[in-house]
């Protein structure tokens, strides 16, 4: 695999980014990144000192590319988000528990983001994380595994498996 670029950084740059590494934001590790790059080290080296993914490293490392300083800083966004109400807990549970193939879809299974898809497309939220959706299933006692394949070794995707306890009937 080749090197990740990381283009020239003017003094200026530089400056700013211990300055942001300094402040201890958002950003610090991202402008860590960037420099921890321009001395020298390779993706590698980096996710060792960071402990962040090599996609994530190489992503702010051409973010920076592009966009400069302004590239490694979060952007606010105005939105608010939307309140996840028992009501919308309750049937995103449902949703859950409930085989694909009988709500006509073409698979048997859930995984986390395609349920956060068929909750969105269905309009039961505006919007909603993978991660959001994972924590209001585990709120309601629904685990999640990951799937096999029929050779027997693990799949990317996660699927849903309902936690049958004797206490509950």
């Amino acid at each position: 695999m080749q090197p990740t670029y990381l283009r020239h950084i003017t003094e200026d740059e530089k400056n700013n980014l211990y300055d942001i590494m300094d402040n201890d934001g958002e950003a610090d590790y991202r402008a860590e990144i960037v420099l921890l790059r321009s001395e020298g080290y390779t993706v590698a080296e980096i996710r060792m000192q960071t402990n962040h993914h090599d996609n994530n490293i190489r992503k702010w490392i051409h973010r920076f590319n592009s966009d400069g300083i302004d590239g490694i800083v979060s952007r606010k966004h105005n939105h608010t988000a939307q309140k996840i109400t028992d009501d919308i807990e309750k049937e995103i549970v449902l949703i859950a528990s409930t085989n694909p193939r009988k709500l006509g879809l073409k698979f048997s299974t859930w995984s986390l983001r395609v349920l956060v898809g068929y909750v969105m497309e269905k309009r039961i939220v505006n919007s909603i994380s993978h991660t959001e959706i994972r924590n209001v299933l585990l709120k309601h006692g629904i685990e999640w595994r990951h799937s096999k394949t029929v050779f027997g070794t693990k799949s990317r995707g996660t699927e849903y498996n309902l936690k049958k306890s004797a206490s509950r009937s």
